[in-house]
Parts: structure tokens; C-alpha cells; sequence
């Protein structure tokens, strides 16, 4: 059966593209959401892949790009119908900055979202977004990314002893190809928890990252990984490999400085995926005005798996993320 959107029909082998209106700014400007949706060769379900909820993840934007050009050249050899959305938070892509810039909240925390009218401008985004793009899903691909200076790879899973929903989360975690795969429950109101609640099946792959923007191959991988785990759902044919996870954490944190100036990595991108052993010092903060070291960040754990990783010299406040890192001895291996 065609895919049909607000009315406009999308024949197999074809691709269109579509502006979500969202409401009227202050500047005047109408503000709309970039839909891109490629109709399959063959009926299947409808699958989201929502990029940029934070908008210093540049680089889940341009993957959004380069996965739609690969599935044009592969002439849409696919199951179903792929809508893409490479901004879902255009205002905080302009600004560079995590949170949205008119009212300072994290989209990706305020799902479902209210009705416009009634909350924040970030929940009526929210709103909109859940009311007319995560309702048009049957499976959510939620990407998200390093900022300009980080780099991230790992890929939420769940126990698969749980339920039938998890027990699927789990064979596509598999199939990602991050080495890291961090079972975790998210209870704010991030997009897949409303997904997951509406019935969706919903995988957060977190990749990429300022520190890669220019390295095509990682790119590649990326797209590689997005149609192998597109295999375990019969998306795309064929099937899929599960190299690449080692282990799965149940416990991780963030290690972020303390005091603000000049970072200074001791460790890149050769940790990222790996494990360190608890001492391991990671990264400094320097004064760049008096060339003292004001933080030394080290690994907390015996087996410190590392998750993301800060990899440029570069500026930073108190509090702004460094690391991301698992407990090794907290889950299992694979």
C-alpha cells in the first residue's frame, strides 16, 4: 500500500520531501520540521530515523544526509517506507548548543510534549513531534552524537529476559557495531520512552561526533551499522552480523571537569570502545592564564570501559562533558 503524508501519496522507488509546520517565531519566521521519506520496494513498516534533538550533534545531521543518498543509490532496496528527520531542533542547530536556545530546555527530555498554548516553546516542538512524525513509526532509529569536541560511540540495549519489546532491542543492539552496549532505562521524557510507549520499537544508537566530522570512512561504518541492524528487523535483506559488541555495562556515568579553561586529552580516539584500567588519567585542565593544571581526570573503575571521549584541545566550562565511561565489571561480556 503507498505511504501516504498529511494527503500526498509515496509511491514505491520514490522519495519526497516534506516541511512540518510548527508555529509562527517572534522574528516572524515560520518554523517547519524537514521531512525526507523514501518509499521502499516492497511493503513493510515505517521507519523513523530522527537526527539533531540536540543541536550541537552536528554530525548526526550530516549522517541523516548521507544515509538518505545511500538508500537513492541502492535504488531503494528496502522493506517499507523511511522517513528521515535530520533537525528536529533547528533553533538549537543555528546556536550550536545542546539545549534550545529560546527557553533553554532539553527537547529530548520534555516528550510527549504539550499542546501549543500551554508549556515552553521546546514542549510544543516536542508536541509536534510526537503528534506527527514518532505517530507515523512503527520503528525508531534515535540518533545521537558527540558535541564539536567529543566523540561517542555505544548503543543503549535492554535485558532481553524482560519482555518480547526488549528481547528485540536487544538482537538489534547487537547487530549496531559499537563494542559498548549500555542496558539502561531512561526515565525522563526523552523521545524513544514516549516511542516505547506508543508501541514503537525504539534503539538510540549514540555515534559520531565534531572530533570525526571529516573522516568519511567512519561515516561508512555508520551507514553499515544502520543496515545491519535494519536486517534484524526485515528491513533489508539478508543477514545480520553481530561483530562488534563485546560487552554489555549496567552501570555508567559521565566524568566531566570541575574547573573550566584549557582541556588538554592524554587519551583519543585509540580508548574509544576499549577498556582502561582504573588510574588511567584521561584528560587535564589547564589555566591558559597562569599554566597551572587545575583537574586531572582519571578512569574510576577496574575496567573502565570507555564510551565517549573528548579528542580536541579545546575550551571548556565547569561541568561540560569530557567522558562518558561503563563499569566493565557491572554486566557481562558477549
Amino acid at each position: 500500500m503507498p505511504f501516504d503524508w498529511n494527503g500526498s501519496t509515496l509511491v514505491k522507488g520514490t522519495k519526497a520531501y516534506f516541511e512540518l509546520p510548527v508555529c509562527v517565531m517572534a522574528s516572524g519566521y515560520r518554523l517547519a520540521l524537514p521531512i525526507h521519506a523514501l518509499a521502499g520496494q516492497r511493503p513493510g513498516p515505517t521507519v523513523l530515523i530522527a537526527c539533531t534533538s540536540h543541536g550541537d550533534e552536528h554530525w548526526s545531521a550530516e549522517f541523516a544526509r548521507r544515509a538518505c543518498q545511500y538508500f537513492v543509490k541502492t535504488g531503494y532496496d528496502f522493506a517499507g517506507t523511511i522517513l528521515v528527520a535530520p533537525v528536529l531542533n533547528p533553533h538549537a542547530l543555528e546556536s550550536g548548543t545542546r539545549n534550545t536556545p529560546i527557553d533553554y530546555h532539553n527537547l529530548n527530555r520534555v516528550f510527549p510534549g504539550s499542546p501549543i498554548g500551554k508549556n515552553w516553546f521546546t514542549d510544543v516542538l516536542a508536541k509536534v513531534i510526537a503528534d506527527q512524525i514518532i505517530s507515523k513509526a512503527d520503528i525508531i532509529f534515535d540518533y545521537h552524537g558527540g558535541g564539536p569536541d567529543t566523540v561517542i560511540h555505544y548503543t543503549y540495549t535492554a535485558d532481553p529476559t524482560k519482555s518480547e519489546v526488549h528481547r528485540r532491542q536487544h538482537e538489534v543492539a547487537l547487530a549496531s557495531g559499537a563494542e559498548v552496549l549500555w542496558e539502561h532505562f531512561e526515565a525522563r521524557g526523552t523521545l524513544t520512552n514516549h516511542g516505547e510507549s506508543q508501541g514503537k520499537l525504539c534503539i538510540v544508537p549514540e555515534i559520531g561526533g565534531g572530533g570525526l566530522i571529516l573522516d568519511v570512512g567512519y561515516f561508512d561504518k555508520a551507514i553499515a551499522d544502520l543496515v545491519n541492524m535494519m536486517k534484524v528487523v526485515e528491513v533489508v535483506r539478508g543477514t545480520a552480523s553481530r561483530a562488534g559488541p563485546r560487552v554489555v555495562i549496567r552501570k555508567g556515568t559521565s566524568i566531566r571537569p570541575s574547573h573550566g579553561g584549557t582541556f588538554e586529552p592524554v587519551v583519543g580516539l585509540e580508548v574509544l570502545g576499549k577498556t582502561v584500567p582504573k588510574g588511567t588519567v584521561l584528560g587535564r585542565v589547564i589555566s591558559p592564564y597562569t599554566f597551572e593544571v587545575l583537574d586531572e581526570m582519571v578512569a574510576p573503575f577496574p575496567k573502565t570501559e570507555m564510551m565517549q571521549v573528548r579528542n580536541r584541545i579545546s575550551k571548556v566550562h565547569p561541568g561540560e562533558y569530557a567522558y562518558i565511561i561503563g563499569d566493565g565489571d557491572s554486566g557481562y561480556t558477549l
